[in-house]
């Protein structure tokens, strides 16, 4: 399926057959791009894995890099990890409506939920609740969003 965002056409694949056909068996038909000059100065010349061209050094990265999103013992391994932040998250809603009345602002609450757990599934320690550490992703994503364009 082709789906237009904005002016960008973007291909949708909605089956696992096709889904290989694309990523694996036309692989480089989807995956060049033409170097882009911001990335190139800020990326030491596009090398990393969402800017490199197609080609022997893209699918070494992507081997190293991306791990099966879906491997069941890896999603096995965190259900604690999520357990215990979505836990944590439905008390922070409790607790908001109780203090606040009618209106919770999920909008916060989901962003800290996201950097928690990502956190503590990166860096192996708990995140939960640590300011300094929301303030330091926060100030990563303004300052890539400000490089970036």
């Amino acid at each position: 399926m082709l789906l237009r965002l904005c002016r960008v056409l973007n291909l949708v694949v909605l089956s696992v057959n096709t889904a290989h056909e694309v990523l694996q068996l036309q692989d480089h038909a989807f995956a060049s791009w033409p170097a882009l000059a911001i990335p190139w100065r800020l990326l030491y010349g596009c090398t990393d894995i969402a800017f490199t061209s197609h080609g022997a050094y893209w699918r070494g990265v992507c081997k190293i890099a991306v791990p099966p999103p879906a491997d069941p013992a890896r999603v096995r391994a965190y259900r604690g990890v999520r357990e215990e932040e979505v836990a944590e998250l439905v008390r922070k809603v409790e607790q908001q409506a109780h203090e606040g009345g009618d209106v919770v602002r999920l909008s916060e609450l989901l962003s800290g939920f996201a950097k928690d757990v990502n956190g503590w599934i990166v860096l192996g320690v708990r995140t939960s609740g640590r300011a300094s550490w929301r303030a330091k992703v926060d100030a990563l994503l303004e300052e890539s969003i400000v490089l970036l364009g």
